[in-house]
């Protein structure tokens, strides 16, 4: 009798060299060898097996490379934020969206600032959101010379920045002195109202900022989702079930057509056993 390995559908090649002289796998090694002979479906049976299972072992060769990447990503991601430190836990979208709308919460008293200059309204409108733009430039440039410790500059923009409220607080005045007739008095505390919640906003803005996880940190950690969604476990599960079906669709077949031949000196699950680690061997080569 002779064992045909079969590469490629429709192709044999040099038969397996089988160890272990009369032992039970070799004489399955054997029988494999004469059902592939004779037996067109079984032929097919085992190229759609071997196909299956070089499928199934090329994917977690890959997959083992996948976990290393995903593991390197994920140690980056934890160590950037460990250098952020505690404090910035806010997510980066999250905090300059916030911080856009805070500045845009200031466009209505932006607004009766900008008519203090007595434009038309294409031009008052223009003021207004160039000012609330200010704002949110001063908040972004706050937290940028913060961050880099760059003490002077974060003192001339404090200077900057109270120069600008209290101009906003005088057209502010004006503007509610002109248009509302209120005294005096009553239009200083409507204005220092109105300049506190714009310097109060820029505060909040400031801090939301300041707090946004690092822009190392959020690359890193989407690099690491990205890792973790390249990694699917769901197609490694599906090869390996269709390599475990395809091989047991050829272990039947190779079981039914010995059983038909009655070997001897062979219980069930002895020939079961010889059978399967015969398909083992196989299937690695």
């Amino acid at each position: 009798m002779s064992l045909h390995s079969v590469s490629d559908p429709g192709q044999s090649g040099q038969p397996p060299k089988a160890g272990g002289g009369g032992s039970a796998v070799s004489a399955m090694l054997s029988a494999i060898g004469d059902l592939l002979a004779e037996s067109e479906l079984a032929r097919e049976q085992f190229a759609e097996a071997r196909h299956d299972k070089a499928r199934a072992s090329q994917f977690d060769l890959g997959a083992a490379k996948a976990a290393r990447h995903v593991a390197d990503a994920s140690a980056r991601a934890v160590a950037e934020r460990h250098r952020a430190g505690p404090h910035k836990r806010v997510n980066r979208r999250v905090g300059t969206a916030l911080a856009v709308f805070l500045a845009m919460l200031d466009a209505v008293p932006a607004y009766w600032s900008a008519e203090a200059f007595g434009f038309g309204q294409t031009a008052t409108v223009f003021i207004a959101a160039l000012l609330c733009a200010a704002l949110a430039g001063a908040m972004w440039l706050l937290d940028l010379f913060a961050d880099r410790q760059r003490r002077l500059a974060v003192r001339i923009l404090g200077v900057a920045l109270g120069a600008g409220f209290a101009g906003l607080f005088a057209l502010r005045m004006n503007y509610l002195m002109v248009t509302q007739g209120s005294g005096i008095s009553s239009a200083a505390i409507q204005s220092l109202a109105l300049t506190g919640l714009s310097a109060s906003l820029v505060a909040v803005g400031f801090v939301l900022l300041s707090h946004r996880v690092p822009k190392a940190a959020a690359a890193a950690e989407g690099a690491a989702r990205q890792a973790r969604r390249l990694h699917d476990q769901q197609e490694g599960t599906d090869l390996h079930a269709k390599a475990a079906m395809s091989r047991a669709a050829f272990a039947d077949t190779v079981i039914g057509w010995v059983l038909r031949r009655e070997p001897a000196g062979l219980g069930h699950e002895q020939l079961i056993r010889a059978v399967n680690e015969a398909i083992a061997v196989l299937l690695t080569q």
